[in-house]
């Protein structure tokens, strides 16, 4: 492959490896300074840098790994193309260009220097340091809300490279500032982030766990740069993270049937993984998704040369080759609860065996050596996370506790044994900012409760969808010791089942429980791993809503003339839709929307002589790169002119536009269009009802 890529670089004699239609005329006019840059848009080009980011990373470790020289030869010579493009551009340019992701461009650049020690390399580095991103986090500010978490990630992952090599504190600085609010301020249970790939403000999590939440890549990155991290500065934080991460979201993101990988794997509230169809949507989350899955023994060994340090249990053996030991764990964790660690040593090596006791770990938390208990002070209060609650449900928001370490500093010799108990206990991690809405956990494991099967599959079809008539029960338990209604399932570790605590959200309040195991196990099923819970009063008073909101609606459904489900296949065939391009089913909450880039209609029936009104139905947290800017049209006569921002907190909500009567006279039915201004979009509209006006004030 390396020879095939010199091959092309040969023939392009510029050091070009721009494998992108188009892409060669975009960085000839970038060159020149003719910049288009948005968030995914430079020149035409989708995310360019982010695309050839990947090519010079794959001859970096062609080199790396294998001591290719050709590799690094062409990499210096594709890297010198792209000096050449930004030699001529101005700082403000440079500044400019980077508002469209670039992946991990400084990384590379800063390992080029790694493996060259040339600094012509640093200082193209520099031009992909995003100053108006990272100044603020090397100053310790949060500007994560509304970005895209993705784009974010990897820049930092770039400070941290440059800090190894030039130790450049302020780089340091960045990106565990950085770390610390992404893990301890915008992470779900699972150790996922984002809602429709972007971070939202940090500690309001309770109204954005459902939908399309937790973006692959995002973690894939997350890692790195945690590995990287702990790497740098020993710090059990990060192994706690890297805990999180890999055995809920990543074991949870590939399927165990057929090797698909998940785009996004949701936490939400009745949602299914979002599996991508690898022979026909071969997405970001596709590439990084399956370099994961080759990752998992990434990071859970650490040496100094004086130091072991065993960060995970996983099944897996270290060659410490340098110190002539071998050690091999043996362990059915994450659902087992021990753990035996062989020792086998070329000769006597005294060196000090670091294993991790987590901080989730309960009473009777034990480590021997060859059948002798190592002595170690274990904490004085049970660790619990930053919003965790108490068994009886109150809230008790406690400062973020570590994981510890027990050192045993010894000779070691083959035939040298260490065993591990490590039980597990259930409890509660809410969101911070509601403690009645909750992951359940077992250990460091989300436990998901299972739905249901997923809807079936189209040919081609990528993005999974939930049904919308899926049921997600609350509990009525939050007054109550959670081992009372979160009961083992005899003979299943790690499997089990609510009892007495379930009830079907709506005025009837149905007695509901559900399966709970975990996260990881629970494939092609629809699912949830946050769920409400309520005092008995506090039920009482939720029930009464739901009866509001029931009369609301069955007032609504009496008014209605017509309505339209966009999305749905069935309504608006009834209802003869149309559009042009770019118009496309979304799905939020499980609830179909449509949204164009351009138009669409349906044609719906009217009452001539009684005023009516349109209701489109939105969602505040609708995101799609390009603004919404739109008109809404009755028979080619505009009736609204529609802006819409996204908005906190993540909702569904209507708004009413009054048809003139005019529109109507003599008319049994009209044409309603939906139509996107230029370089603008239609907002995903999830509802288009007709109704009588005067029945619904």
């Amino acid at each position: 492959m390396v020879s095939e890529f010199k091959e092309v670089q040969d023939a392009n004699k510029d050091g070009n490896l721009v494998a992108l239609e188009g892409g060669k005329e975009a960085y000839e006019r970038l060159s020149r300074g003719e910049i288009r840059s948005g968030s995914f848009d430079l020149n035409g080009q989708w995310s360019p840098w982010y695309t050839l980011h990947k090519t010079y990373a794959g001859l970096r470790d062609a080199y790396r790994y294998t001591g290719n020289k050709t590799a690094l030869e062409v990499e210096i010579g594709f890297a010198a193309w792209a000096e050449n493009i930004l030699k001529n551009l101005t700082d403000e340019q440079i500044q400019f260009h980077l508002n469209t992701e670039f992946g991990g461009m400084n990384e590379i650049a800063v390992d080029l220097y790694g493996d060259t020690g040339d600094e012509r390399w640093l200082a193209l580095a520099q031009k992909f340091e995003h100053r108006v991103f990272i100044e603020p986090l090397k100053r310790n500010i949060d500007i994560l809300p509304g970005t895209h978490g993705n784009t974010a990630v990897p820049k930092l992952i770039g400070n941290l490279d440059r800090y190894i090599y030039t130790g450049a504190q302020d780089d340091l600085v960045a990106a565990n500032f950085f770390w610390n609010r992404v893990v301890q301020h915008h992470s779900y249970s699972s150790g996922g982030h984002g809602l429709g790939e972007y971070f939202g403000p940090a500690d309001r999590l309770a109204e954005r766990v459902d939908g399309r939440t937790a973006e692959s890549c995002n973690v894939y990155n997350m890692l790195k740069l945690t590995r990287l991290l702990f790497a740098v500065q020993p710090d059990s934080h990060y192994a706690d993270f890297h805990e999180r991460a890999l055995f809920n979201h990543v074991l949870a993101s590939i399927d165990p049937e057929d090797g698909r990988t998940c785009y996004m794997v949701p936490v939400g509230r009745g949602v299914t993984h979002e599996y991508q169809d690898m022979f026909r949507s071969f997405t970001c989350c596709v590439g990084s998704g399956m370099e994961s899955h080759a990752l998992h023994g990434d990071g859970i060994y650490y040496e100094d040369g004086e130091r072991l340090w065993v960060n995970l249990y996983a099944p897996s053996t270290a060659q410490w080759t340098e110190a002539g030991v071998t050690l091999t764990s043996e362990t059915e964790f994450p659902e087992g609860e021990t753990a035996k660690l062989s020792i086998q040593a070329r000769s006597p090596k005294e060196f000090t065996l670091l294993l991790r006791r987590p901080w989730w770990a309960g009473e009777g938390f034990n480590v021997t050596v060859n059948g002798q208990a190592v002595p170690f002070t274990p904490p004085t209060t049970m660790p619990v996370p930053k919003g965790s609650m108490e068994l009886a449900g109150r809230s008790q928001y406690t400062p973020y506790e570590s994981s510890r370490y027990v050192e045993v500093k010894r000779t070691w010799r083959s035939g040298d044994v260490v065993e591990v108990t490590l039980p597990k206990s259930l409890r509660l991690e809410p969101t911070p900012d509601n403690p009645r809405r909750t992951s359940i956990m077992w250990g460091p494991l989300v436990l998901a409760g299972d739905l249901g099967p997923e809807p079936p599959r189209g040919q081609g079809q990528g993005r999974q969808q939930a049904p919308s008539n899926v049921v997600v029960p609350v509990f009525v338990a939050a007054d109550k010791p959670l081992t009372e209604w979160v009961q083992p399932v005899s003979g299943t570790p790690g499997r089990f089942r609510t009892v007495g605590a379930g009830r079907e959200p709506n005025a009837q309040g149905t007695a509901h429980e559900v399966e709970l195991a975990p996260f990881f196990r629970v494939h092609r099923r629809t699912y949830a791993t946050y769920w409400d819970t309520y005092t008995p009063a506090e039920w009482q008073s939720q029930q009464a809503e739901y009866v509001a909101e029931a009369e609301r609606l069955k007032k609504l459904e009496a008014a209605s003339v017509a309505f339209v489900q966009p999305g749905d296949q069935a309504s608006e065939t009834q209802y003869a839709f149309k559009s042009g391009d770019g118009a496309q089913v979304q799905r939020t909450n499980g609830r179909a929307g449509r949204r164009a880039s351009s138009w669409f209609s349906y044609d719906v029936p009217v009452e001539a002589g009684k005023p009516l009104a349109l209701i489109a139905t939105y969602h505040s947290d609708d995101r799609r790169g390009m603004p919404a800017d739109f008109e809404i049209q009755v028979d080619g006569q505009r009736i609204a002119e529609v802006k819409l921002e996204r908005a906190d907190p993540p909702r569904f909500y209507d708004v009413s536009y009054a048809i003139p009567a005019n529109l109507l006279q003599g008319k049994e039915k009209v044409t309603l269009r939906f139509e996107a201004r230029p370089s603008s979009q239609v907002a995903t509209v999830f509802g288009v009802r007709v109704v009588r006006a005067a029945e619904i004030e």
